[in-house]
C-alpha cells in the first residue's frame, strides 16, 4: 500500500501543522472534566503515532519541557527532518523513531497520552487493529488515547466520489499527473451531467469545485490515497472495546450549524439508551465526517457530561468577545458577544456579562477558578444588592458558561504576553518556522497562515533586541530587496500603500501580540 509505506508521503508532504486539539494539556482538562484523574503533565510520556515531521510534538515538546515525547513514523526522511528541527530548536525532551508502528514492544515503556491524529482512516483495516492494540498495550492505567478518524454518513458521499476518481487515475503513479486527472475527470463529469439541476448535476458540480480548490497535498493524501476507510462512530468504539479501550467524549467545539432545538434533544433522548447512541445519532442528524475522539482503558469511571466541581482545578478563559468593549456589563438591556467564526449570544444576565468582560480584558491569559467564581459573585451582589452567593451556586453559573462554549478550561497559565515588551521574543519554535514556511505554530498551539512582513520580524524576536533595533533590520532588509514595504511584505499591487519601517513593525508586532507569538 503505497501511501502506508512512505513513498507518496515523500513525494507530496502532508501540510505540516499543530493541531490544539491533541495537546496533552488539553486531553487531561477534557478527561478530568469528565471525572478521570489524568496523568500530571509534568512527568507525563506522550506518544505520537505518524508523527511525520514532527511539527506537532515538538512544540508540544517544548511547551512541557518537564514531558517526554516520542515520535513513530514509518516514513525515515520524515523522522530525519522532525530530528533536525528539535536539534535546531534546543528541543532535548523528545525521540523519533523510523519504524513500523507495530514493532512498538515493552522495551519503548508506557505512555500516559498517545496521539493518532490523521492516521487510523488511511491505513488498511490489519494496521487500523494494529493502530487500538498498540495503544491498548500501551497506555498508563489512567492514561488518555486521542485518535481522529473519517466516519459515515458524511464520506458516503465523497467514497463514491473518491472511487470514481480513482478508477479514472488507476494506471497514474505520478502525483502530480494522478492530482492534474483528477481535477480534470471530476471537472469533465460536472460539465457533462444532464439536466443541469438535478441533484445528481449539483452533486458533481459541487466535487468538482472542491477538488479544484483543495490543496495539492490535500486533495492526494485524504482523498486520492488507496487507503481511506472511515466507520461509523458506534463501530470505532466497539472496535476500541475489543482492545480493552472505552470512549471518553470528543475534543471539539460546536458550531453554529450543530446547535440543536431543545425539541430536537429531547427526541434523541427517547431514540439513545446511552451516549453512544446519542452521539451516533448526532451524526446521523450532521452528516459527521469527521471525530477526534478520546479513549481510556475500559473499567474507569466515566462522567456522562463536564463535572462541575472539577472546575475548581481548571483555568478560565473565555472564547467570546463583547461587541461592544466599553459596554458596561451591570447596565440594563441586552448585550452581544461574537465568537470566533461569526456566532454570537445575547443575553442580559449581567453575572454572565461582567464575567465575560473581565475574561475578556485579560485574555490572552485565563482566570483560575477562585478568581473567575469571585467576579460572579462580585457581579452578583452589585446586580442585586444582596448577598455574595455559595460557592456551590458559583460552582454552577461557571458550568454553565463552560456547557454553552462561552468559556474554555485549561490546566497551564500559558506565558504568552499581553502587551509588546521593550525587547520582545517569540518561541524558537514559531522563530524556526517562520524562516521556513508561511505556517507558524502560536503559543496557543495554533498553526496560523503568517504573512511575509509577520515572518521576517518573529524571526528577529529573540528576545535580544530593542523595538528600534528591529525596526532597524527590516528598514536594512527593504533597501535590500528582501522585503517589501507594504502590510503584508507582499510586493505591491496597484495603487497600494507603502509604509514606513517603523509603522511595519509596529503593524507586524500589534499583529503578533493579537495572535499570541510573543513570549510574556
Amino acid at each position: 500500500m503505497k501511501g502506508f509505506a512512505g513513498t507518496t508521503y515523500d513525494e507530496v508532504p502532508y501540510m505540516a501543522a499543530s493541531f490544539p486539539n491533541t495537546h496533552p494539556e488539553i486531553l487531561a482538562v477534557t478527561s478530568l472534566l469528565r471525572g478521570l484523574e489524568p496523568p500530571p503533565l509534568d512527568g507525563a510520556r506522550v506518544l505520537e503515532l505518524g508523527c511525520a515531521r514532527g511539527e506537532n510534538l515538538v512544540p508540544m515538546a517544548w511547551s512541557l519541557p518537564k514531558a517526554e515525547f516520542v515520535g513513530v513514523d514509518l516514513s525515515p526522511r520524515q523522522i530525519e527532518e522532525a530530528r533536525a528541527m528539535a536539534d535546531v530548536i534546543g528541543v532535548g525532551n523528545v525521540a523519533f523513531h523510523a519504524m513500523d508502528l507495530r514493532g512498538l514492544d515493552e522495551s519503548f515503556g508506557s505512555f500516559d497520552y498517545i496521539v493518532a491524529h490523521g492516521l487510523y482512516s488511511w491505513v488498511p483495516p490489519d494496521v487500523q487493529e494494529s493502530i487500538l492494540d498498540v495503544c491498548a498495550r500501551r497506555l498508563s492505567p489512567k492514561g488518555i488515547v486521542y485518535i481522529s478518524y473519517n466516519t459515515f454518513p458524511g464520506w458516503h458521499l465523497s467514497v463514491m466520489f473518491r472511487d470514481m476518481m480513482l478508477y479514472r487515475i488507476r494506471k497514474i503513479s505520478d502525483p502530480a499527473e494522478r492530482l492534474r486527472e483528477a481535477r480534470g475527470f471530476m471537472r469533465f463529469l460536472a460539465d457533462c451531467a444532464k439536466p443541469e439541476e438535478t441533484l445528481w448535476s449539483l452533486l458533481l458540480r459541487d466535487q468538482a469545485e472542491y477538488v479544484e480548490k483543495a490543496k495539492d497535498w490535500y486533495l492526494l493524501h485524504d482523498d486520492l490515497e488507496e487507503e481511506n476507510n472511515p466507520v461509523y462512530f458506534s463501530e470505532m468504539v466497539d472496535r476500541a472495546a475489543q482492545h480493552g479501550l472505552q470512549y471518553v467524549t470528543e475534543e471539539r467545539w460546536g458550531t453554529a450549524d450543530e446547535i440543536l432545538s431543545p425539541q430536537t434533544w429531547e427526541v434523541l433522548d427517547r431514540f439513545a439508551t446511552n451516549r453512544v447512541e446519542r452521539e451516533q445519532y448526532l451524526d446521523f442528524i450532521r452528516s459527521g465526517r469527521f471525530r477526534r475522539s478520546l479513549f481510556c482503558h475500559a473499567g474507569l469511571r466515566i462522567a456522562p457530561g463536564p463535572v462541575p466541581d472539577r472546575l475548581a482545578q481548571c483555568r478560565i478563559r473565555t472564547r467570546v468577545r463583547p461587541k461592544d468593549p466599553k459596554a458596561v456589563p451591570l447596565a440594563p438591556g441586552e448585550e452581544v458577544f461574537v465568537a470566533e467564526g461569526g456566532m454570537s449570544l445575547k443575553t442580559s444576565d449581567p453575572r454572565l456579562r461582567t464575567l465575560l468582560h473581565v475574561l475578556y480584558d485579560v485574555w490572552p491569559k485565563s482566570l483560575d477558578h477562585a478568581a473567575a467564581t469571585h467576579v460572579l459573585a462580585e457581579a452578583v451582589a452589585r446586580s442585586t444588592g444582596g448577598e455574595k452567593p455559595p460557592q456551590a451556586v458559583l460552582d454552577r453559573m461557571l458550568h454553565q458558561a463552560v456547557l454553552a462554549q462561552l468559556v474554555s478550561t485549561h490546566l497551564l497559565d500559558l506565558p504568552v504576553a499581553t502587551e509588546i515588551p521593550s525587547k520582545p521574543a517569540g518561541s524558537p519554535v514559531a522563530r524556526y518556522q517562520a524562516s521556513r514556511s508561511d505556517v507558524v505554530t502560536n503559543l496557543f498551539h495554533q498553526s496560523v497562515d503568517v504573512e511575509p512582513l509577520d515572518r521576517f520580524v518573529l524571526g528577529l524576536l529573540d528576545g535580544t533586541r530593542t523595538v528600534a533595533e528591529v525596526e532597524s533590520a527590516v528598514a536594512e532588509a527593504i533597501a535590500a530587496g528582501d522585503l517589501a514595504p507594504t502590510a503584508s511584505g507582499h510586493p505591491p499591487t496597484e495603487n497600494e500603500e507603502t509604509k514606513t519601517p517603523d509603522a511595519l513593525v509596529d503593524l507586524s508586532l500589534t499583529r503578533l501580540l493579537a495572535s499570541c507569538y510573543i513570549l510574556a
